[in-house]
């Protein structure tokens, strides 16, 4: 191996982009980072390091990248309890933008990137959210179907203790917001 491969080898290059920039490259670095935190405060560099490869495949991916700075959460306070928000998507502002396919992402990897790095359970609701249309008429009005009759939103819960539950949400809004500007092209 010759210098030149050396640093190839060494910097990456000699992978393809299509390799290195897959969803499915990005489903297995979220298992890897999801194994790593069953270990807090072990493998420092490791998990930096997955955190880095994760955004840079997220921006190549998607043209997005979420807040890398660590979410500082207190001390639990209280019970457990779950706490919900309401953001609604700017659908009749931009009624050709696909927001749902933004906050999902392919195979919805955005939205599963973002309940691991906020701890919130994300959910597209309401009018547009459902891909089957007659099923979305035929289900409006029906118990556990009431979300149909709202104007479309994100649903943001979070099971957590009042004060840290707070942090979380402000967090998880912030970063769906972010989701919920088209893209200018």
């Amino acid at each position: 191996m010759n210098c030149v491969n050396l640093y190839d080898f060494v910097s990456g290059s000699n992978i393809t982009t299509s390799q290195q920039y897959s969803v499915e490259y990005l489903s297995q670095l979220l298992k890897d980072k999801k194994q790593l935190s069953a270990f807090p405060n072990v493998f420092h560099h490791l998990e930096r390091l997955a955190d880095e490869e994760i955004s840079k495949v997220r921006v190549a991916l998607f043209q997005f990248e979420f807040t890398k700075e660590e979410m500082s959460l207190p001390e639990p306070e209280g019970d457990v309890q779950v706490t919900t928000e309401k953001v609604f998507v700017p659908a009749k502002e931009h009624p050709d933008y696909n927001f749902v396919g933004r906050i999902l992402g392919p195979r919805g990897m955005t939205a599963k990137q973002l309940e691991q790095e906020t701890g919130c359970k994300i959910m597209v609701r309401g009018r547009g959210s459902m891909r089957d249309k007659k099923k979305e008429e035929l289900n409006r009005g029906k118990p556990n179907w009431e979300h149909l009759s709202e104007d479309l939103h994100v649903l943001i819960q979070c099971e957590d203790t009042p004060n840290r539950a707070r942090v979380k949400l402000a967090r998880a809004v912030d970063e769906v917001k972010k989701l919920l500007v088209p893209a200018v092209c």
